[in-house]
Formats: C-alpha cells, sequence, structure tokens
C-alpha cells in the first residue's frame, strides 16, 4: 500500500503500519543507587507517519536484583521522558510508592534466580517526529545494583546463560 494512502486513511483503525525492534545481548551491571538508571543500548527509535497513530511498546528483559536485596522496577522513557507510571501520584502507599512501569522482586535473590519482564504500553505521541523508547529500572528499597541478562552472581563464566532482552515498538493506525 503506497505511504500517501496509508496517510490518507486508507489503512483501517489498528492496522499495524510498522515495526521496529531494538536488542541487546550484553551483561549489564547497574549500580542504581536508587535511582531510575537507563539499560544501556536498549532502546528502539520510529517515527509515526501520521499525528493519530498510535505506538504500542512491549519489552521482553531478562533482569534480576543482587544477591540478598528484594526488589527491581523499571520505568517506560521517550525522548528521555518518563511516561509510563502506575500510581506514582496516588500516596495511598505512602512516598515509597513511586510508581512504575514493572515490577519484579524475590525474597532475596538466589546465585542463579532472574526473571523475564513483558510490559506493555500504548502510546498516543501525536507527532510525525521520531519517538525513540528506552527502559530505565532501580533497586529502590536497597539502593543496588539491578542485573541484566545476567545472573547476579558470575563467579563461572560456563554457567552464565546469557540472554537477550528486546523493545519492540509497533506504529498502530489511528
Amino acid at each position: 500500500m503506497a505511504l500517501t494512502k496509508i496517510l490518507d486513511g486508507g489503512m483501517p483503525s489498528g492496522s499495524i503500519i510498522q515495526v521496529v525492534q531494538g536488542s541487546i545481548k550484553t551483561r549489564l551491571a547497574l549500580a542504581t543507587s536508587g535511582n531510575y538508571t537507563k539499560i544501556t543500548g536498549l532502546e528502539a527509535a520510529i517515527t509515526p507517519l501520521s499525528t493519530s497513530s498510535k505506538i504500542f511498546v512491549t519489552a521482553n528483559i531478562n533482569i534480576c536484583g543482587h544477591s540478598s536485596y528484594y526488589v527491581c522496577a523499571g520505568r517506560l522513557y521517550v525522548n528521555d521522558a518518563h511516561i509510563s507510571d502506575a500510581s506514582a501520584d496516588d500516596d495511598t502507599y505512602g512516598s515509597n510508592d513511586i510508581g512504575s512501569w514493572f515490577a519484579i522482586g524475590a525474597q532475596q535473590w538466589s546465585n542463579y534466580g532472574r526473571m523475564q519482564v513483558t510490559p506493555q504500553y500504548l502510546h498516543s505521541p501525536s507527532s510525525t517526529s521520531q519517538q525513540t523508547y528506552s527502559v530505565y529500572v532501580t533497586d529502590n528499597r536497597d539502593n543496588s545494583t539491578i542485573y541484566v541478562n545476567r545472573f547476579h552472581y558470575e563467579a563461572n563464566e560456563d554457567f552464565m546463560n546469557t540472554a537477550k532482552s528486546y523493545l519492540t515498538v509497533m506504529e498502530i493506525a489511528g
């Protein structure tokens, strides 16, 4: 279908116009110090063809926390601006409930414990400018390290089973 036909409303609402995927297979140890820290290299950029389009964002991230600590959380950013809260402005649970795109935890991470998170988000940028999506993570409870594509325990390189994480964005006709 020609680009002009797409822009003139030739595609039904909900049709996928384009798909872009970013990925990393690097093993990362991100010292968050309790702050949201960017997962280096995991991003996807898309330029919407229409201001009425929506961008469907989905991630598949292999992640874990550090040793005797408990939680990991993540947020979605577009063009370096945070867009994906749960209920960060709801003080029902106090000031330590900061709102996240995803959260995982363990009653202390075992040497080889890690999880696969698959959050989703539907963004309405109302723009035809490039949108660059990225993911930031934190351990805001213990101010510790978050590990991506690996276990926290890395004493034996033979059994690390390096994983690959993905960030996929799809333009959906409005």
